[in-house]
């Protein structure tokens, strides 16, 4: 008995570890992936982020003009389509939990911040993500690089 006890407590850490590594493995890291030579064509350029633990994506639609990113529009969207708004975080309509709904409209609110900054910065990666919206920030960054990518003139 007192030889599995030794087995498990000498294999849990290990456990521990692999559950956390394989969570930033997720959409987070991938934009990182993305490099840009900031030297861009004109026009209409989209993208979608990878899907997060609930299958919801980030949506960008880029407008770049003399080479400057002009509009940057970026949503939220739900596993089933629907665009993350005022309802997101809520079931059936309703606020069940208002914790989990404050933390929802936070990302949502966070959300409407980051395309604003891309036009000031011209740099996705001069923006900051808002505390407690990270998911959403690592979904805008990878969807606006995807879609700066494109308009990339040295890829």
């Amino acid at each position: 008995m007192k030889r599995w006890l030794l087995l498990i407590a000498a294999f849990m850490p290990v456990l521990l570890l692999s559950g956390c590594a394989q969570k930033d493995a997720s959409p987070a890291a991938s934009h990182k992936d993305i490099n840009l030579s900031g030297n861009y064509k004109d026009g209409r350029f989209t993208a979608k982020s990878s899907a997060d633990e609930g299958g919801a994506i980030g949506e960008i639609a880029l407008v770049i003009k003399n080479g400057k990113i002009t509009k940057a529009d970026y949503r939220g969207i739900k596993k089933d389509g629907t665009i993350k708004d005022k309802e997101y975080g809520k079931t059936s309509g309703k606020i069940e939990n208002q914790e989990f709904y404050n933390k929802a409209q936070l990302a949502v609110n966070a959300a409407a911040t980051y395309g604003p900054k891309l036009i000031e910065t011209q740099d996705v990666d001069k923006i900051d993500a808002v505390s407690g919206a990270t998911v959403s920030y690592n979904q805008f960054a990878e969807a606006a690089k995807k879609a700066l990518k494109q308009a990339d003139k040295n890829p």
